[in-house]
């Protein structure tokens, strides 16, 4: 008999289901093509969801660290036209900010003592000079300052934080 998955299964059900393992590392839920000895995908009760061929047990995770995601391999975009997605706006790590007299003032609440604040200009206003980041203040905000007193570029900046 083809597997059902939802045979005996309420249709409405309004208690979520609780599926519990030994171990943190132990699967609740696995995935696999048929022929294959391991899972391909395996959500684990520890919260790591783990990926693999099939052939062997699953080894590329992704993982909940506190509140962040990492993953035990690099992260790679390889699709022509896809990439990484940021957004902008209030106290968001990408932004622009447009340089009066040579510098600005940018305020952002996410900005920290450890920030790498990387900069370029995406529009050259004035007279253009070298862009830097000349001061911050954690938890507030970090000024941008050019090479030139009359640079009114709008200046493009992506903040990372280490890892």
């Amino acid at each position: 008999m083809p597997f059902q998955p939802w045979v005996g299964i309420d249709a409405t059900l309004t208690v979520p289901v609780n599926l519990q393992a030994g171990a943190t590392a132990n699967p609740v839920f696995g995935a696999s093509v048929v022929g294959d000895a391991f899972n391909r995908v395996e959500l684990r009760a520890g919260g790591t969801i783990a990926f693999g061929a099939g052939a062997s047990s699953p080894t590329t995770t992704l993982t909940r660290v506190g509140a962040q995601l990492q993953t035990n391999v690099p992260f790679d975009l390889n699709n022509v036209g896809s990439g990484l997605q940021v957004a902008e706006g209030a106290n968001a790590k990408q932004g622009t900010a447009v340089l009066a007299a040579g510098s600005s003032v940018v305020a952002n609440t996410s900005v920290t003592a450890n920030s790498r604040i990387l900069l370029t200009s995406n529009l050259d206003g004035g007279t253009p000079g070298f862009v830097r980041v000349s001061a911050r203040t954690a938890g507030t905000s970090f000024t941008i300052t050019s090479s030139s007193g009359t640079d009114t570029s709008t200046i493009a900046y992506e903040i990372f934080e280490p890892g």
